[in-house]
């Protein structure tokens, strides 16, 4: 059968296929839409777990940018402390994205999380700034970190690349400040000090590392062990079994002590810098927060 379409017809045709066209863009659109709203609904109310899953719907049915699901995907398992996952994610936003460079400092501050400080360097390193607070906040992230592997010169050469003041890093700035100040200042306690002490006299060693309550104890119980293992050896001599046994005691006690001692002082540092490095990270996050609430 041959169909003859006359000019009115084929009119009417272009039309109508013009506007079905319009039709699907716009429910296209309008499905765009929502399913942005619905993403951001979900992150604001906090309902991750439910956002997590609905992306991977998203994603499966290319309803909407990969950017904005990686974005909203990243701050979810950041909300969640998943820094791993976090960071993978965030990382995957392009530069062509409106969420570019908020997923830049928090994929930067979820490595500093998960202590992989190269990947957040890198991550910063590439970072171009589009205008002087972005390029100011991005020195002042790279100085922090600097704190954190205790290179104090570097900190201060990228301290002079902040050109401004900032009402957002204004109280961590000078936090920072002072952490490089007591930095330059702080000498670990040795552990073989702590030992050495200890072998001299019984709980000096754990005065050294700060425990002064377990100092007093470990010098009575020595104290003791060694006046019996004396008495013992004037009235009955090296032989005898209340020597050996009081000998015995007093010996691993000692050598229990020596030892505890030193991994004291190892916890001590430990502690002391730990408590530096959770201020150093505060004083990074806290800004973050602020300049993209």
């Amino acid at each position: 059968m041959i169909i003859i379409f006359n000019k009115k017809t084929a009119i009417f045709l272009i039309y109508a296929s013009f506007l079905l066209i319009l039709i699907l863009l716009s429910r296209t659109s309008q499905g765009q839409d929502f399913d942005y709203t619905f993403l951001k609904y979900l992150n604001d109310s906090r309902q991750y777990s439910t956002l997590l899953d609905y992306s991977k719907y998203l994603q499966d049915e290319k309803h909407i940018s990969n950017d904005t699901l990686f974005f909203f995907e990243g701050k979810s398992y950041y909300a969640e402390k998943n820094h791993k996952n976090a960071f993978e994610s965030l990382s995957k936003v392009k530069s062509s994205s409106v969420y570019y460079s908020e997923s830049v400092f928090l994929a930067f501050i979820n490595a500093i999380y998960n202590e992989s400080y190269q990947k957040g360097a890198s991550m910063l390193d590439s970072f171009v700034p589009k205008d002087t607070v972005l390029s100011d906040f991005k020195y002042y992230q790279l100085a922090a970190l600097s704190l954190l592997k205790r290179e104090i010169s570097s900190y201060e050469a990228y301290k002079e690349n902040i050109t401004s003041n900032y009402y957002f890093t204004e109280k961590e700035q000078r936090s920072l400040d002072q952490i490089a100040v007591d930095l330059k200042e702080q000498r670990n306690k040795s552990v073989w000090l702590a030992g050495l002490y200890s072998a001299i006299l019984p709980g000096a060693g754990k005065f050294y590392a700060g425990k002064r309550g377990q100092g007093i104890y470990t010098f009575i119980i020595s104290s003791f062990l060694a006046l019996q293992t004396w008495e013992s050896y004037h009235k009955s001599g090296v032989e005898s079994p209340r020597f050996i046994i009081y000998g015995s005691l007093f010996s691993l006690f000692h050598v229990a002590n020596i030892w505890s001692s030193s991994l004291a002082v190892k916890r001590y540092n430990n502690e002391l810098n730990e408590a530096i490095n959770y201020r150093i990270r505060m004083d990074m996050h806290i800004p973050i927060r602020a300049l993209f609430k």
